[in-house]
């Protein structure tokens, strides 16, 4: 079964441990937005029970490149 995300408390979760990890480098914003479009680029396609982990590992990897300078 794959992940159909109907609510953002997964967001909001996710969104929250970043932007503590990223508090100073980037905005909330940016974070917010990571998480938004990692979401969007997961939905249907993982299993439900991995959904909140790789959103979390995808928008943690976007958001070290943009903190580093690389290709976003």
């Amino acid at each position: 079964m794959t992940a159909r995300i109907e609510e953002h408390g997964d967001v909001d979760r996710v969104a929250g441990l970043l932007g503590e990890e990223f508090a100073g480098a980037l905005p909330r914003t940016v974070v917010r937005h990571e998480v938004g479009v990692a979401r969007r680029e997961l939905s249907g396609q993982v299993p439900a029970g991995a959904f909140e982990e790789l959103m979390h590992r995808l928008a943690a990897q976007r958001l070290r490149q943009r903190r580093d300078g690389g290709p976003s």
